[in-house]
């Protein structure tokens, strides 16, 4: 069934959930002798085996309408600018070929050739239809999302997860170095992250409880049932960077959900994440101010988190993720009861 994508991205805006990611209870100190210029500061970092600017993906934000295929065009236009990779919206089996067609015919040729585009499908997609789609996208790798909390709750999807994990593992087997798997803003718990990291499962996006809420979203446009208790049902980004860092293996992780300015991915990275993603205050700038807002968006918590990071004298994204932090209030409780498990 075709969704209608445009009511997602409008929803985003209506919505007034306001979650927790638990960043604010990551202590840090200044360092009041830093020792550094700000020009000194250099935030390059490699993604998939390519240099990028900064520790930030583009995540999908949306796909498969042409209001959204407008919103794709800006942001791989910004991320080409930029030098980061970018998430393309969502391609599922029953209107594949119109989505890319639409896509193709849409986007600049000489623009894709220099942008590095991750495809985007379910965790529930074939692998057939996974390789036909990045060959004809051109695409440099792609994510494997995990909904079942939205698609629980939505009144016209099928509810049916048996075998994902098995799926997961085929995938991994083919192209573990150029995969992410995805939350759809639940967070994942250490369980979940192992058994991703034990298919070989190489980068995971935690994508935490606080940022844009998929219940919602999904409970917005459902007029049969109310599913408004289960909003702040799910796991705090912080705590999901935490279940993350302490799962022993060989894989990346990326923060989002909730990450809104250079403080947050400041901490995000402070705490164990290899990068970051950003997309409910991105969507806000993008739709009230076109590509110029949204370039200034992203340039602008660059620069947030380079200043963060002056102010804790270091010059470079290693030796941020080596700054000491502190633990407290509702997340240090968190963390104390599982440590007397």
């Amino acid at each position: 069934m075709t969704r209608n994508i445009d009511l997602y991205v409008d929803n985003s805006l209506v919505g007034n959930y306001d979650g927790e990611t638990l960043f604010d209870d990551i202590y840090i100190e200044s360092n009041s002798l830093p020792e550094i210029d700000f020009d000194e500061i250099d935030t390059k970092t490699s993604f998939m085996g390519k240099e990028i600017s900064f520790p930030l993906i583009i995540p999908s934000i949306t796909g498969g309408t042409e209001k959204g295929l407008e919103i794709n065009d800006i942001l791989i236009t910004v991320a080409k600018e930029l030098n980061l990779p970018i998430a393309l919206g969502s391609q599922e089996e029953n209107n594949d070929e119109e989505y890319k067609h639409l896509f193709l015919e849409s986007i600049d040729d000489d623009i894709v050739d220099e942008v590095m585009m991750l495809s985007n499908f379910s965790a529930r997609a074939s692998l057939d239809f996974i390789e036909s789609t990045m060959r004809e996208m051109n695409s440099s790798g792609f994510c494997v999302h995990l909904n079942s909390a939205q698609v629980s709750v939505s009144y016209d999807l099928e509810k049916k997860f048996r075998g994902i994990t098995d799926n997961i593992k085929l995938f991994a087997s083919k192209y573990s170095d150029n995969m992410i798997v995805k939350e759809k803003g639940m967070g994942m718990s250490k369980k979940t992250i192992q058994t991703l990291v034990d298919c070989g499962v190489k980068y995971i996006d935690v994508s935490g409880h606080g940022g844009t809420n998929f219940i919602e979203l999904e409970n917005l446009r459902n007029y049969r049932k109310d599913f408004s208790e289960l909003y702040g049902f799910g796991i705090p980004t912080a705590k999901s960077i935490l279940n993350a860092k302490s799962v022993e293996g060989d894989f990346k992780i990326i923060a989002s959900g909730g990450i809104k300015n250079g403080l947050d991915i400041a901490k995000a990275l402070i705490l164990g994440a290899d990068y970051v993603s950003v997309a409910g205050e991105l969507v806000k700038y993008l739709l009230h101010g076109g590509f110029d807002q949204a370039k200034y968006f992203l340039e602008d918590i660059i620069y947030k988190t380079k200043v963060v990071m002056l102010l804790l004298g270091v010059k470079n994204i290693e030796e941020l993720k080596k700054v000491d932090y502190k633990v407290i209030g509702k997340l240090k409780e968190m963390v104390d009861e599982e440590s007397r498990r």
